[in-house]
């Protein structure tokens, strides 16, 4: 066969637009499926949403300690609050008390209602 034949010329003619297929199709890929592709994009965004509310919860309830670390001190003594947690860390209860029990347990802190009757 000659280099002149029908055959070689469609081959040559074929040669270029199979290689830039070839190299579109693997950008293409790996724009979509690589390590920094569209779909690692877009799981990673679902991720920072998650994130995002693990921050607003730890947020909320770090604001809620705070809050309840300032009610100990002693320049801002709750005398309610002091007695509440006295009696929830000794176990004890004044005989005119109503005592609450939450069907999951105490979740956050006993809860210890006095009744004034």
């Amino acid at each position: 066969m000659s280099s002149n034949s029908p055959v070689f010329r469609r081959l040559k003619q074929a040669v270029a637009p199979v290689i830039a297929f070839t190299v579109m199709a693997y950008f293409i890929f790996h724009s979509v499926e690589g390590e920094r592709g569209l779909l690692a994009y877009w799981s990673m965004q679902d991720r920072v949403t998650e994130i995002a509310k693990v921050l607003e919860d730890t947020t909320e309830s770090r604001k809620n300690l705070e809050q309840h670390v300032l009610s100990l001190r002693a320049s801002h003594l709750d005398p309610d609050l002091l007695d509440e947690r006295a009696r929830a860390m000794l176990n004890a209860a004044h005989p005119d008390d109503v005592i609450l029990f939450h069907r999951d347990g105490y979740q956050d802190m006993a809860t210890i209602v006095a009744a004034s009757q």
